[in-house]
């Protein structure tokens, strides 16, 4: 169990606690600490929280019933062990481990009571737990040995990889007494318990003959971080599994969700549609703008981007001319005139002095006389410097543009 937060309950429903940090080898990082749920997580930052729950609270029993499907056995337990439990059903949660070789699975019965008070008092402090383990599963214990660990006057007793009891300790010598053995010709189970130093071994009658007795310095809880190297039942299961949890998070907000998911569509959508409309009216623009160019610059072989190639003609006049505000000023006062005007033709222009020469073809002379005076109109002094009429009396005439003295 690797970088671990290992909290260990109380048995009062008061939000008592012990923990102790796991570091990446599963090791022991520190002391055991001594507090609150909401004291342990504050040092639960970035590691996984991990709860033992009281041995008094679990009982560890196992359930022939046929089939693999995980789930399909869950509902099927309860009903295999209705008749061996006083509680109803109803009111427990059953947790299951591993297929045993020799049949069956083994479980853990604990109330859903006694389930809801952990969590709820976890998720109070802001711990998300990530396992809930009965501590009796916890106990250090290795090959067929019957190991106990004592604590205060409660023993936890673990008789194979997935059974175990907790009892006081003025009874524990009569259940040891009473624990299966093999036949005559084979030797007892081993017995090991451990104490608390300077704490005297109980009563315990016959077993304590062949025990083997070591002390443990500190919290038991440091005795139990030694015990979790092995395949763990997790009581987190079923209903309370994390799937399931998130699953109640989760449900609530599914027609939220899906609202913002509706509307987060409808507003690409609406987005793909504007772009598309926004590219042809911009390549509408596109076309317009090379249109205007290509009458104002007739001799432009290319056009590759119309607005920056009518800058760089404009800035070349401006350069040319020694006077670009006196330019564009008459550009602009003459310009809409000349866009507006019907039957025009512009061939060409050019800036010299203060002067706008402009080359234009007109529908007949009478067109060419009222574009002089709609630019005269405009405070502009118009000169026609020549006029000249074709065979199909069109009349070919240059225009000079300047401000007026007046």
């Amino acid at each position: 169990m690797r970088n671990t937060l290992l909290i260990r309950v109380g048995q009062d429903e008061d939000g008592s606690c012990e923990w102790l940090p796991l570091d990446d080898a599963g090791q022991p990082v520190g002391r055991v600490r001594s507090g609150d749920l909401a004291a342990a997580a504050a040092e639960a930052n970035g590691l996984r929280v991990a709860v033992l729950v009281p041995g008094i609270d679990c009982l560890l029993t196992q359930a022939t019933i046929p089939g693999r499907n995980r789930q399909k056995l869950l509902r099927a337990v309860p009903y295999a062990l209705e008749e061996q439990l006083i509680e109803d059903v109803e009111n427990l949660h059953f947790s299951l481990g591993p297929a045993l070789p020799a049949g069956g699975y083994p479980v853990v019965v604990i109330t859903t009571r006694r389930m809801d008070a952990i969590l709820g008092a976890c998720r109070s402090a802001g711990l998300d737990v990530y396992q809930l383990i009965p501590d009796l599963l916890a106990v250090p214990c290795t090959g067929d040995a019957v190991c106990v660990v004592i604590d205060g006057d409660v023993a936890l007793v673990r008789t194979g990889p997935y059974s175990g009891f907790a009892v006081d300790t003025e009874n524990l010598g009569l259940l040891l007494a009473g624990l299966p053995q093999p036949a005559e010709d084979s030797p007892r189970r081993p017995l090991s318990i451990q104490l608390p130093a300077g704490c005297v071994l109980p009563d315990l009658g016959e077993p304590a003959a062949e025990a083997e007795v070591t002390h443990y310095e500190g919290p038991v809880l440091m005795q139990l971080a030694q015990g979790l190297g092995g395949v763990l039942i997790d009581l987190l299961q079923g209903p309370y599994s994390r799937n399931q949890e998130w699953g109640k998070l989760w449900r609530p907000w599914r027609v939220t969700a899906a609202l913002l998911l509706g509307g987060i569509l409808l507003s690409n959508i609406v987005t793909g549609v504007d772009y598309f409309r926004l590219s042809g009216e911009q390549d509408e623009l596109n076309a317009r703008m090379q249109t205007v160019f290509m009458e104002s610059f007739p001799g432009t072989k290319r056009v590759v981007d119309p607005r920056v190639q009518m800058q760089q003609q404009l800035e070349q006049l401006q350069r040319l001319a020694g006077s670009g505000a006196q330019f564009l000023t008459l550009l602009a006062r003459s310009a809409d005139v000349l866009r507006t005007a019907k039957d025009i033709e512009i061939a060409g222009a050019s800036y010299r002095a203060g002067r706008l020469d402009v080359d234009l073809t007109a529908a007949n002379l009478q067109v060419l006389d009222q574009l002089k005076q709609s630019l005269s109109a405009r405070g502009l002094a118009v000169e026609i410097q020549s006029a000249a009429a074709d065979a199909g009396q069109r009349v070919k005439s240059r225009l000079r543009i300047q401000e007026s003295e007046a």
